[in-house]
């Protein structure tokens, strides 16, 4: 087996195991894969025996009655199927582990009944009137969406289904009399993809949740272990009741601990003797209490049961662990058993729970906790969604005062923030800090706006109030944004998100204020601010890093050159666009600190690559008109040491739109110091032949719109044919971009264009991917440069021009 296709099995097999884990964790999570398909499986069976039976009705008088009853039957025992083993999971104690095996039996009967109800489009659907074939459709359509999401947690089986039964509707739409019969099943292939998708989704979710329930879980074993050490290292006792509950052995250890005598205990009620202790017991205590009474009334072995015990005014608590002694009639004669005090114990978990839900600094909830809290929201049903207001709060002055005053007077200040937040907000809502400056606050159940707005002014008025910090007043303030559920977000993490962007909008009308999350807003123009706020500091928290896509010569295959792409990953939203990080740094003036940095870092790298390798970097219609520009990549090429022929600008037609006489100065300028350049998007904007004769170009790049429609559309093929003639004739090179198949590269080859990028020879890849890359593919053999292959310093050139 070749080294690719091994690739290509163990990323499927990736791709269907929803998650990584050894084996006794992986019988688990499959245990409560098969639970969550279990948990829906008599309403699917129940629609598939629903639907069935619509079916069978409806073709009674069409279909051959022993096909068609056959085919119910089938389907009729295949939901029996189901429901056996729902009853036997309902009734019967669900396994806690199950072998791959589980896994496989469940994508067996979901191909089977995918495979029946494939039969219903194959077959029916042709012969059906339209009323009919509107029935089935539904039913088909319905059948696909519902299985395939009710299986997502076993994507096997999900899988499975969904692609069964929907390759045999695009069968059974291809086989129909319809002039859209076509149209109709790219449709359905189209959504089958989706729903495809979207069981990989859920499934990576649902395997992601079981994996870090289980670090939860390892963390909480671990605890529990440290304390189970605590608890062996200590002393404990033995005690010994009868029948009815008098002790009849008392150890010197539990007198010691009652503090009295062992003939005093001796025949006392061992409950009576607890509850004596308890006159002004809390609940929480006389609860634990009743506990143990039905321990005892329970006649089964119990351990580590809690019990309060008041003695010297100090509340202590006992783990008692007994099993029942029974006579020779097998009937309950007494009970036998140890007691341990973990006063300490439960002290220590009590403490290392609060370290894990609370922060430090404040005292208020942590990241953690808030992010528990916000899962909860996420309970509710559809039907009835979890209601709660949440907001975002980030002090406005903070920074200068923490730089200007020092840390340990900032921690002081969060301290104050606390205590105020806690002072203007209920005992039931939760107030966290996020870190830094930043908090939240969680009110959950029903809240109008009325009541978010009331809390968020008290908020804004205390906060405004000077502090007043080892004798330095200080004054603050905050910015609020609001996000209410279901309105802005059934889950946790939506509403997080809309409450954010509430925020930011805030912040950016001014400080003090707060704004509510609104669906009604602008949303292009929301992610615009959000953007622009994030962007400004993106550069230095190291948020940017370059890709690069190789060019290939189209004879040879061998790499000729790297495009250089910029790539912003923004920590909460993910990757960015470039085209939109472009968009937003030219509208608030930072494009050209972003394009110096990417002139800058492609240049570094591209000086550790073979000598034939040219680096293309695409410069911004501000970034070009930039009176700077040319002097500082001159003295950048100089001061890397790289020459100059091996660098090309990716420049496109909007460039020569506002200022030409500019634009023609900077292009005799580089192209006076050796770097190409070249024409980007040809053919998509205004495509004046005038730029072609007026201006030096080195290289024109045909855009990926006109390269995806060849060799199919003759009109494409065309034109693309059109400009690597007319590049031809001007001595000009010639590259595609977004070859993705092999026919584009063949019709490309076969039309003389001089270099292609694409998926399909390579994708854009970091510089340490890039070098591996390189090691393993064809280098272009090095051209000689069209002017000295070294840069010299920026007044000698302009001295040559």
């Amino acid at each position: 087996m070749t080294h690719p296709v091994r690739h290509l099995i163990e990323a499927f097999r990736r791709t269907l195991a929803p998650f990584q884990a050894d084996e006794a964790h992986a019988g688990r999570f499959r245990a409560r894969q098969i639970q969550a398909v279990l948990r829906l499986t008599p309403l699917t069976m129940f629609a598939n025996a629903l639907n069935a039976s619509i079916v069978t009705a409806t073709f009674l008088g069409q279909i051959n009655p022993i096909l068609l009853m056959g085919w119910a039957l089938c389907i009729l025992y295949a939901s029996g199927v189901g429901i056996e083993a729902w009853l036997k999971w309902r009734h019967g104690k669900a396994p806690e582990s199950v072998s791959p095996r589980a896994l496989s039996q469940a994508a067996k009967h979901a191909a089977l009944l995918g495979l029946l109800w494939s039969l219903v489009p194959m077959f029916f659907l042709p012969a059906a009137s339209l009323e009919q074939q509107l029935m089935l459709a539904s039913i088909t359509v319905g059948m696909l969406c519902a299985g395939g999401f009710a299986l997502a947690t076993v994507p096997q089986a999900a899988l499975t289904y969904v692609t069964v039964l929907g390759l045999g509707t695009f069968i059974g739409l291809l086989r129909l009399d319809h002039p859209l019969s076509v149209e109709l099943a790219l449709l359905l292939a189209i959504y089958t993809l989706i729903v495809l998708g979207s069981v990989l989704s859920n499934a990576r979710t649902f395997g992601a949740r079981l994996v870090a329930e289980a670090d939860g879980e390892r963390q909480r074993q671990l605890i529990g272990l440290l304390l189970r050490d605590f608890e062996e290292s200590a002393s404990d006792w033995l005690w010994e009741i009868d029948r009815h509950g008098r002790l009849t052995h008392v150890s010197r250890r539990m007198a010691s601990v009652f503090g009295r005598d062992e003939a005093a205990l001796l025949h006392q009620p061992l409950l009576e003797l607890i509850a004596n202790t308890l006159d002004r017991a809390t609940t929480d205590e006389r609860q634990a209490l009743e506990g143990l009474r039905r321990c005892f009334a329970g006649h089964e072995p119990f351990r580590d049961v809690l019990a309060p015990v008041i003695l010297g005014g100090e509340t202590r608590w006992w783990s008692l662990t007994a099993k029942p002694l029974l006579d020779d009639a097998g009937e309950l004669a007494g009970w036998r058993g140890v007691g341990t005090d973990v006063t300490a114990s439960l002290a220590a978990q009590r403490e290392v729970t609060r370290l894990a839900h609370f922060d430090g600094l404040t005292g208020l909830a942590n990241r953690h906790r808030f992010q528990e809290v916000l899962a909860g929201i996420e309970d509710g049903s559809p039907e009835h969604p979890g209601q709660a207001l949440l907001l975002c709060l980030d002090l406005d002055n903070f920074k200068t005062v923490n730089d200007s005053l020092g840390h340990s007077f900032g921690d002081g200040l969060l301290r104050v923030v606390a205590q105020r937040l806690l002072g203007r907000t209920r005992r039931s809502d939760l107030v966290a800090r996020l870190g830094g400056d930043e908090f939240a606050i969680v009110r959950e159940g029903p809240v109008t706006p009325e009541d978010a707005e009331d809390l968020a002014e008290r908020l804004i008025q205390i906060l405004s109030d000077p502090c007043e910090i080892d004798g330095i007043r200080v004054r603050v303030g905050a910015s609020i944004g609001i996000a209410i559920a279901p309105k802005d977000g059934q889950s946790g993490d939506q509403l997080l998100k809309n409450a954010d962007i509430a925020l930011y909008a805030a912040k950016y009308e001014g400080k003090g204020r707060f704004r509510f999350f609104d669906y009604e807003m602008d949303t292009r123009a929301r992610r615009r601010l959000f953007l622009e706020h994030e962007l400004r500091g993106a550069l230095n928290r190291g948020e940017f890093h370059l890709v690069f896509q190789p060019q290939f010569a189209t004879d040879t295959r061998a790499i000729t050159g790297c495009e250089a792409l910029l790539r912003w990953v923004h920590p909460r939203l993910g990757p960015i666009s470039t085209q939109e990080c472009i968009a937003v740094a030219e509208e608030s003036g930072q494009v050209e600190a972003i394009g110096n940095w990417v002139i800058d870092s492609a240049i570094d790298t591209a000086v550790h690559w073979p000598e034939s390798i040219n680096v293309s970097i695409n410069l911004s219609l501000a970034q070009f008109m930039d009176p700077t520009l040319c002097d500082r990549i001159l003295n950048k090429l100089y001061t890397a040491g790289l020459p100059p022929h091996r660098l090309e600008l990716e420049l496109t037609e909007s460039v020569f739109l506002s200022d030409q006489k500019m634009a023609e100065q900077q292009l005799l300028t580089l192209k006076g110091a050796g770097i190409r350049i070249a024409l980007d998007d040809f053919g998509t904007g205004y495509s004046s032949l005038a730029y072609l004769r007026n201006y030096p170009f080195d290289r024109l790049k045909i855009d990926r719109a006109f390269v995806s429609e060849i060799p199919h559309v003759p009109e494409a093929a065309a034109i693309v044919r059109a400009v690597i003639a007319m590049a031809n004739s001007l001595h000009m090179d010639t590259c595609a971009e977004g070859v993705e198949n092999e026919a584009q590269l063949a019709h490309l080859q076969q039309e003389a264009c001089h270099t292609v990028q694409g998926f399909l020879l390579a994708r854009p890849m970091t510089a340490e991917a890039l070098k591996g890359f390189l090691d393993g593919h064809r280098i272009a053999s090095p051209a000689p440069p069209r002017r000295a292959g070294t840069v010299t310093p920026i007044e000698a050139h302009r001295q040559r021009l």
